[in-house]
C-alpha cells in the first residue's frame, strides 16, 4: 500500500511566470511548493523533499523532463507526475503516461484544471 504523502507540489518549469503563476494557485489551495527552472535544480529539490505531486515541463534547458519520469517514479512510487508542455500532442501524451505520469496537461492551462489535479493527486 502507498502512503499517503504531504500536500506539497514542486514545479520544474523553466518559464519563470508559468512557475509563479502555478505556485500561487497552489498556495490559495493550500498547497505548499517548490520552483526549480531546471531538471538538474527540480532533481535536488526532489530528493531533498516529499512532493505529493510534481508539475513537469518536457523541454527544458538541461534535458528533456519526460527523461526523469521513471527515476522520480523509483524514487517515490506514491509521487504524482503532472506533464506539462505547451507542445500537446498524442504522442507526447501518451509517451508521458506510459512512462509513470499520472496526466499530461497542456499549456496554458487554468485555475479550474489545476483545482482538479490537487483535487485529484494532492
Amino acid at each position: 500500500m502507498i502512503k499517503k504523502l504531504p500536500r506539497k507540489a514542486l514545479i520544474i518549469d523553466d518559464e519563470h511566470e508559468i512557475g509563479l503563476l502555478l505556485g500561487s494557485q497552489l498556495k490559495r489551495l493550500g498547497i505548499d511548493n517548490n520552483y526549480a527552472p531546471n531538471l538538474t535544480d527540480g532533481l535536488k529539490l526532489f530528493n531533498k523533499y516529499t512532493f505529493s505531486i510534481v508539475f513537469l515541463d518536457i523541454n527544458l534547458p538541461d534535458g528533456n523532463g519526460l527523461d526523469i519520469i521513471q527515476t522520480l517514479k523509483e524514487q517515490n512510487p506514491a509521487s504524482n507526475i503532472v506533464v506539462m508542455s505547451a507542445y500537446n500532442t498524442t504522442e507526447y501524451n501518451d509517451k508521458a503516461i506510459d512512462l509513470g505520469a499520472n496526466t499530461f496537461i497542456g499549456k496554458p492551462f487554468d485555475s479550474t484544471t489545476i483545482k482538479k489535479l490537487i483535487t485529484e493527486y494532492a
